[in-house]
């Protein structure tokens, strides 16, 4: 985010920017990141499953690096949710400039290793499909959609599209079923 507060000359007070008032509703370890991709409108325009595979992106972490690669995007190379993946990876890399600028501890960055599985199950596909031909243990992936539930509940509060806030809060309600559901009772 380029400013999140702004001073003003005439008065000596401080105003919080629009990208600020972003920010401010995120709680996430990638708070930054999400904030840019929903100023930016990285994730503007996905339907559900496509939000909220895009935005497993900055809660997942692989414990080993093959498992961040993997299975083609869902609606192919050149479909929405691929175009929203790769303005999330630009949103990132921009942030890593800045941070490396200004001498801060870079962003950990985006894994897509969990954009299938998440985009499966947010689907309504079942859960023996959403792991099939993965590494990921039934356990591990309820733990991941729950994290996911939560950013998704951050970003429906703190996007600026209501079309985005609307898809984010449909988005949690497919994820919020089955197993990942029942594992929260």
């Amino acid at each position: 985010l380029s400013v999140v507060a702004v001073s003003l000359k005439t008065t000596g007070r401080t105003r919080v920017t629009a990208a600020g008032q972003t920010l401010r509703r995120l709680y996430a370890e990638s708070d930054l990141l999400v904030a840019r991709c929903l100023q930016g409108g990285a994730w503007d325009g996905l339907d559900p499953a496509e939000l909220a595979a895009a935005v497993s992106t900055v809660v997942f972490e692989a414990r080993r690096e093959e498992l961040s690669a993997g299975r083609p995007v869902p609606g192919g190379p050149q479909g929405r949710l691929a175009r929203a993946l790769d303005a999330t990876v630009r949103q990132w890399s921009e942030l890593t400039d800045l941070e490396a600028q200004h001498g801060l501890t870079a962003s950990r960055p985006v894994d897509l290793g969990l954009v299938d599985p998440v985009h499966r199950w947010a689907s309504g596909r079942s859960l023996s499909h959403v792991l099939a031909g993965t590494d990921l243990a039934a356990g591990d992936f309820v733990r991941w959609c729950k994290q996911v539930i939560d950013l998704l509940d951050q970003v429906a509060q703190a996007a600026g599209s209501p079309a985005t806030r609307g898809t984010a809060h449909r988005a949690v309600e497919k994820l919020r079923r089955g197993v990942v559901a029942y594992s929260s009772v």
